[in-house]
């Protein structure tokens, strides 16, 4: 199996592929206010999540909770809601140990394409409301 597909065409050898099952991800954060403030908050707030819901499935909720809070009138801002559930996301998979490269990729591209679609529904909600105040589009 190892010698078809994408790996016969010469990406990955396979010592490197031995080191890609040794990668570990571990980064770090010395900020006064992630040290201090943050971190302590989500430390408490993932202990609110059941050990058997997915660490990627708190993505999701976090970007659905922005996706339907379209105007931002409940609660915090937007931005908020999603950061916290990235951030307790890598927490979950620790927890869990789901902890891998492979649900790191998955999650950040989640960040990345969702982040970069919510940006693009707000750039278009504020130029209709500038322009067209009168004809609600939502």
């Amino acid at each position: 199996m190892w010698q078809s597909g994408i790996f016969s065409m010469g990406y990955l050898s396979l010592p490197a592929l031995k080191n890609l099952k040794k990668y570990s991800y571990k980064g770090v954060d010395e900020s006064l206010v992630s040290r201090y403030l943050l971190t302590p908050y989500w430390n408490w707030f993932i202990k609110l999540f059941p050990l058997t819901i997915a660490p990627n499935t708190i993505t999701l909720l976090g970007l659905c909770i922005v996706a339907f809070n379209k105007d931002g009138a409940v609660g915090p801002p937007q931005w908020i809601y999603f950061t916290c559930a990235h951030s307790i996301c890598s927490k979950q998979a620790r927890r869990t140990g789901m902890a891998g490269p492979l649900g790191e990729m998955l999650n950040h591209v989640v960040i990345l394409a969702s982040s970069y679609v919510l940006f693009q529904l707000e750039v278009v909600l504020a130029v209709h409301r500038t322009r067209f105040d009168q004809y609600p589009l939502l």
